[in-house]
């Protein structure tokens, strides 16, 4: 039975506004990024859209977009947190530059073969996230499901839905914040539906930099 998955990357963060690195870094959202979730949560009313259950990285940024557009109280999902970026933790983007220089180029020209320092590869993550989902999926089969996740695990589930290899991530854009993405998941085999879905924002649109310039 094939389950239908709605991936949203949370709103605006402090560590967005700041430009900072979160990774697992707990801040929560701005005053914007609560606005893009209740601009969501206008769109997923008017579309009609429910859920069976919702999931959430407890990452406060991503659990409380959840817990806005979809109601309710997410299911708490370790497996769907952000990056463990390591040194990078909570630095500012100028700041991973200046001290990482090497790593962020890896990051901003070939982003599937990134590891910052004592972090995550995003390997590790690419694994780590798709392992998460398919297991979601498969408890809750023939179910409609809802996820609050973050940019690089859902750009990476795009990946793994178009069936292209890690290594290829560069290609695929992160999604902006407080976007929709859909999926319908049988088994091992994702397919896509639709990705970065943020039509509904309006000039509330904002994303996370192409380079961490």
């Amino acid at each position: 039975m094939k389950t239908l998955i709605y991936m949203i990357r949370h709103g605006e963060s402090l560590g967005n506004l700041h430009k900072q690195f979160l990774g697992h870094t707990d801040l929560g959202l701005s005053e914007k990024g609560i606005a893009q979730a209740e601009a969501a949560a206008a769109y997923v009313r008017e579309a009609g859209l429910c859920f069976d259950r919702v999931y959430a990285s407890p990452l406060s940024r991503a659990y409380e977009t959840a817990r806005l557009v979809a109601g309710g109280t997410p299911l708490p999902c370790d497996g769907l947190r952000e990056i463990y970026a390591g040194a990078w933790e909570g630095l500012a983007f100028s700041e991973i530059r200046m001290r990482y220089p090497e790593e962020i180029a890896v990051w901003n020209t070939d982003i599937g073969a990134a590891r910052p320092t004592g972090g995550e590869s995003v390997a590790e993550l690419s694994a780590r996230v798709v392992r998460t989902v398919l297991a979601v999926a498969k408890e809750n089969a023939g179910k409609t499901l809802f996820i609050g996740s973050h940019a690089t695990p859902i750009r990476l589930m795009e990946v793994y839905a178009r069936a292209l290899p890690v290594a290829r991530a560069q290609k695929i854009p992160f999604p902006t914040n407080a976007s929709l993405s859909a999926y319908l998941v049988e088994n091992e085999e994702v397919l896509p539906l639709f990705y970065s879905l943020d039509s509904y924002l309006g000039d509330l649109v904002t994303a996370f930099p192409a380079k961490l310039l």
